[in-house]
């Protein structure tokens, strides 16, 4: 047998076989035998008809085994002898055919892992983070704690204003539309936030309770959603209550409603969480410098179109999940994939890339799986769920979610290593 190998764009191959008619005669014949053991020809006993009679009664189903058998063959010769082949698709045969003398001749094409030359590591410039917690952080996070513990008391005899809480039914019609008006009892938002539409919040200006204001709101012409496109929705709104919100005190009664002794221990759990959270946010900064110190001169544009589609497939299934997590039917209409699938790409490529950076370093380093890493997070998994944590182990085995699991610890691993050897420190 005798093969070429191109090398294509894209980090494409293009395989060209050839294989001697003896060796095709051979191969036809020890799968003519195969047939013959099985096979039901009247006149014969099974497994005693003539190979000639079975050539004849399954001509086209010995033609296609021959094809799909020589083709792996082919395959299998070029993998082994090409060790530094490693496919990312499944081989495509665009030819595969018995030519005039007996011989069988083929070609595949198939996507392949790229392999870099990488520089060293050693003398990268890592920027400086600094992990000193101030006291302006400390006081923001105290005012975010009295925030998530704010009552809210009644205020009908204000006027409506930015920062009171509006309770209302709320009706929206659209114009030109045969869909049933929107409508929201006992609706309660803020004045002045921003999910809230700007016509609202102007029309609640100075409201009183009991009262009925009007607001419209004209959707762009060019709206990513075409059935309210350059149309106009207005809003009626009874404003049924409003309400301040009165912020807690911070001292160490507030400590005491979470669960700590004094408002001191509250600012230490504070600093405690500043500094894991700068931690955290340094490692992703060191992690993005030394990439980009590897990738320098690579074109992200060449990589392997399977790597870019499925990592962007991902990234279309996380936006999908978060829509119906909002109670949003993300077959509903409202969004443009395809459009969206082009915003995504670059991005999609630059996490490809990462990964197969990532994935040579652990291979050239011999990162090892941190087992233990992955039966913590198991283990962490199951108390949530409340069942043992072998069997959610061996569930996640049965739903193909542990390998998963340790390919992800192992590229942590390897993103330690790489942060060490680029000279910077790494949490324990």
């Amino acid at each position: 047998m005798s093969y070429t190998l191109s090398r294509l764009a894209n980090n494409s191959v293009e395989i060209t076989a050839e294989v001697d008619a003896d060796v095709v005669a051979s191969e036809r014949s020890q799968i003519v035998k195969g047939f013959s053991r099985q096979a039901r020809i009247p006149g014969f006993r099974p497994g005693k008809a003539p190979a000639s009679a079975i050539r004849a009664r399954y001509a086209e189903d010995i033609e296609k085994e021959l094809r799909e058998h020589l083709a792996g063959v082919v395959l299998r010769e070029v993998f082994e002898s090409e060790e530094d082949l490693e496919p990312l698709t499944h081989p495509q045969l665009k030819d595969a055919e018995f030519g005039e003398d007996g011989g069988f001749r083929m070609t595949a094409a198939m996507e392949t892992r790229p392999r870099y030359d990488l520089p060293e590591l050693e003398g990268i410039a890592l920027p400086e983070v600094s992990l000193d917690v101030t006291e302006a952080e400390i006081a923001a996070e105290l005012n975010k704690v009295a925030e998530e513990h704010a009552t809210w008391e009644p205020a009908d005899d204000e006027p409506g204003a930015d920062g009171l809480l509006v309770e209302a039914d709320l009706i929206g019609t659209m114009e030109d539309s045969d869909d049933e008006p929107y409508n929201e009892k006992d609706a309660r938002f803020v004045i002045g936030q921003e999910s809230v539409p700007e016509q609202i919040n102007e029309a609640l200006q100075g409201a009183k309770v009991g009262e009925q204001l009007v607001a419209e709101k004209r959707f762009p012409d060019d709206d990513e959603n075409q059935n309210r496109a350059g149309k106009t929705v207005r809003y009626t709104i009874d404003v049924k209550g409003l309400k301040r919100k009165v912020l807690p005190e911070i001292d160490d009664e507030l400590a005491e409603t979470i669960g700590l002794e004094s408002l001191d221990e509250l600012k230490e759990r504070i600093s405690e969480m500043l500094i894991r959270d700068k931690r955290v946010e340094r490692r992703e900064q060191w992690r993005r410098t030394v990439l980009d110190h590897l990738e320098e001169g690579l074109d992200v544009n060449e990589l392997p179109p399977s790597l870019v589609s499925s990592a962007v497939q991902e990234d279309l299934n996380r936006f999908a999940y978060s829509m119906a997590m909002q109670g949003v039917d993300p077959e509903s209409g409202e969004v443009d994939w395809q459009e969206l699938s082009a915003r995504m790409e670059p991005g999609a490529r630059r996490r490809a890339l990462d990964m197969l950076i990532l994935e040579q370093l652990a291979e050239s380093w011999e990162i090892d799986v941190p087992e233990a890493e992955v039966d913590a997070f198991v283990a962490s998994e199951a108390h949530r769920l409340g069942i043992p944590p072998a069997e959610h182990k061996a569930n996640l085995a049965k739903e193909n979610r542990l390998d998963g699991i340790r390919h992800s610890a192992r590229i942590s691993s390897t993103i330690n290593e790489m942060i060490r050897r680029a000279g910077g420190e790494v949490d324990s």
